[in-house]
């Protein structure tokens, strides 16, 4: 019920994880892509304001005015602060009657079992080593298929109109074409509550004062944008 997933959502207080959970080292985002990712837009990166009292309005819309118990699973060693976000959420669930059952796993388990499909609710963190948006979409969006399509779709989100929007751009030619279908399909993901997203992360680099560098969005060092005076 997309009303429960924007209660869910909506009791988020995303501000507060930022500031406090992460201290300071997180970029709040609604967007399943950064914004140096190509089909990044405002538009695709809008979020639902966190609102306690929307998200307890609409779980009683949805049949759930007492709140449920739910399964949350995360892992504890591979994003950063990744246990204290989860823990963070958790208790922000529980404010609007949500009783979310937390289980924290390593990495080395952790995805095996979320890719068994048995978790209700889990954490994923999601790079673009290509800089496109189809990366996203195809693995994170599109229905479970062949060929890589929804291959790390875990939940199953299945939505025909976004799945024919995804083909498209896989042979679109046209950019400004290629680059308007990526934007409806982020925006029609965001409006179905596909996912609920948190924040990118910020990965702080130290260097000498005589050396400038451009920091990118896959932590990786370019030689070339690399300056010593």
């Amino acid at each position: 019920d997309v009303r429960v997933r924007r209660a869910l959502y909506q009791a988020i207080d995303i501000q507060t994880i930022a500031r406090v959970t992460m201290r300071g080292l997180a970029q709040p985002t609604g967007a399943l892509i950064a914004p140096q990712v190509n089909g990044w837009t405002k538009k695709t990166d809008a979020r639902w304001p966190y609102d306690a009292e929307a998200s307890k309005k609409l779980l009683a819309e949805a049949g759930y005015p007492q709140g449920f118990e739910v399964d949350f699973a995360c892992p504890n060693n591979r994003y950063i602060s990744d246990e204290e976000i989860c823990q963070a959420v958790t208790s922000m669930w529980a404010k609007v009657g949500v009783k979310a059952k937390l289980r924290t796993l390593p990495l080395s388990t952790y995805f095996p079992m979320i890719q068994r499909y048995e978790a209700s609710i889990y954490m994923l963190g999601w790079g673009v080593p290509t800089f496109d948006a189809l990366y996203s979409l195809q693995s994170l969006v599109r229905t479970v298929g062949a060929g890589g399509d929804g291959n790390y779709n875990v939940g199953r989100y299945s939505n025909p109109q976004v799945d024919a929007m995804i083909e498209r751009v896989k042979v679109e030619t046209d950019l400004v074409v290629r680059n308007e279908l990526i934007e409806k399909a982020l925006v029609l993901a965001n409006d179905d509550v596909a996912y609920l997203p948190l924040h990118n992360q910020v990965i702080p680099w130290a260097m000498r004062k005589n050396v400038e560098v451009i920091h990118r969005a896959d932590n990786r060092l370019d030689w070339r944008l690399i300056q010593v005076k």
